[in-house]
């Protein structure tokens, strides 16, 4: 029998707990907030804010997990090589889940490492610097987070009085601590 961290307890995840149980899988459902949907039915559970590195260390050293399977965008994904480097096996691997989770580590493998071409982007850590990236990139402009689901804090800017409305409209649908 294996021990599994879910990280992330959504409505999937508690499909994903009650597969891996049918299995014979021990799985323990972690999230930002007690009685998710997974944590219900999972063998344990924590409750972390898993954009907190150290405490995404300390959770995986007190159970000792044989797989680690993020469910969601929001979570150090970068800890996972170290988790890696101790001999967990993370699904499907590191750094799969680094480049799906995070957009701009994605961008930058397809644009910069692999050369494709993409359309014309910037990013942006203030309203400011989304000031001075929409001069540089043109307007219509999309604006999206850099971590996100459902096109949660996307939008069309199609005129310079609708920029600091879209920074304010991706800093609320941001689902991590970078928009």
């Amino acid at each position: 029998m294996s021990k599994i961290l879910l990280l992330g307890s959504g409505e999937l995840g508690k499909e994903f707990v009650i597969a891996a149980q049918r299995i014979g899988q021990t799985v323990i459902a972690v999230d930002s907030y007690e009685n998710a949907p997974a944590m219900q039915v999972a063998h344990g559970f924590e409750v972390i804010n898993m954009l907190d590195g150290s405490e995404l260390d300390r959770i995986v050293a007190k159970h000792q997990p044989d797989f680690i399977v993020p469910e969601i965008e929001a979570i150090r994904t970068e800890r996972f090589y170290d988790y890696e480097k101790q001999g967990i096996t993370v699904v499907p691997s590191a750094k799969a889940a680094n480049f799906t989770m995070n957009r701009k580590a994605i961008r930058d493998l397809a644009a910069k490492e692999l050369g494709l071409k993409t359309a014309n982007y910037r990013y942006a850590t203030s309203a400011e610097e989304l000031q001075k990236a929409v001069t540089e990139v043109g307007i219509p402009c999309v604006v999206k987070p850099l971590m996100s689901s459902s096109g949660k804090g996307q939008s069309t800017i199609k005129t310079e009085a609708e920029i600091k409305k879209a920074w304010h409209y991706a800093e609320e649908g941001s689902r991590g601590d970078i928009v």
